[in-house]
């Protein structure tokens, strides 16, 4: 598909990941991973705020009075941007042996959160969610690096990418309970170029995923077969999420760690956020409800 891809903020992230848009405010929040920051801005229009938190994040959502759940790498907390200050929430987890990466909230507001192996080398992952009281609950396991989750538009699908790997899970999602069962591969990416990373889902249950390494984003349709293929002008782009107005802008992070000093120099917009207008809206991200 030729789409042309914007640089929106030429932030140079080094590990830019987890863009979330909140529709309440109209604004896009993002993080990055190893400068242990968390990003704020209108893409395009307004400057980008930035803030420091208390270890590497790996995800985000926006909570329900407009504060913040972060999972960290070693902890989930609470953040409240205008003061800086943060509260643990307590985990049932050994971070001798995982640490959290991405995440999402479902649409009754739970917070889902993969773990991944340290070394990136065994399958002791997990999926987590955290409820609206703040208690955590292990639904799933057997991953080694979890990567991005989605849920289709009705609810009956969870969408979960382990990057080692490269596959995407599907699983029977109950949102009722907020509970998993019969996990198949929608999705296996041995052979391409890339591997999987980030993903959202776009208002007609296609599915959209972060092709690392490959400058390209995959667009899966519900029974699984590719759509559409859409080039960005980086390499290792990282994560996606529909935004703007009318949520058909397709925002994507990337990443400057691990490239080498020639393709730092053949992209020099490297880990910023890209914009692009991919012919479908999305669907309104929920905020946590704790």
């Amino acid at each position: 598909m030729n789409v042309q891809a914007r640089c929106v903020i030429d932030c140079k992230n080094d590990l830019g990941e987890g863009p979330v848009w909140d529709v309440a405010t109209a604004r896009l929040w993002w993080v990055d991973v190893n400068g242990r920051k968390i990003f704020h801005a209108d893409p395009g229009v307004g400057p980008v705020e930035e803030y420091a938190v208390p270890d590497r994040p790996g995800c985000l959502a926006v909570r329900s009075d407009g504060t913040l759940i972060i999972a960290l790498r070693r902890g989930v907390i609470l953040f409240d941007p205008t003061t800086g200050t943060h509260r643990d929430v307590p985990c049932p987890i050994d971070f001798g042996v995982e640490r959290f990466n991405d995440g999402a909230c479902d649409r009754r507001g739970r917070f889902f959160a993969g773990t991944m192996h340290k070394e990136m080398n065994d399958r002791i992952g997990g999926l987590y969610r955290v409820d609206a009281d703040l208690s955590v609950h292990r639904v799933a396991g057997d991953i080694c690096l979890s990567n991005g989750i989605a849920w289709s538009p009705d609810n009956r699908t969870l969408y979960h990418c382990d990057s080692r790997p490269g596959v995407v899970f599907a699983y029977d999602y109950d949102i009722e309970a907020g509970t998993v069962a019969n996990r198949r591969v929608f999705a296996d990416f041995d052979g391409r170029v890339g591997g999987t990373d980030g993903c959202t889902v776009d208002a007609e249950g296609g599915l959209w995923v972060a092709e690392v390494g490959a400058g390209q984003i995959v667009r899966f349709l519900p029974d699984g077969r590719i759509d559409r293929v859409v080039k960005v002008p980086v390499t290792r782009l990282t994560s996606v999420m529909f935004g703007g107005p009318d949520l058909r802008t397709l925002f994507v992070t990337s990443m400057r760690y691990h490239n080498s000093e020639e393709l730092l120099a053949a992209e020099p917009q490297a880990g910023g956020v890209f914009a692009l207008d991919v012919g479908v809206a999305g669907l309104p991200e929920p905020r946590f409800a704790g």
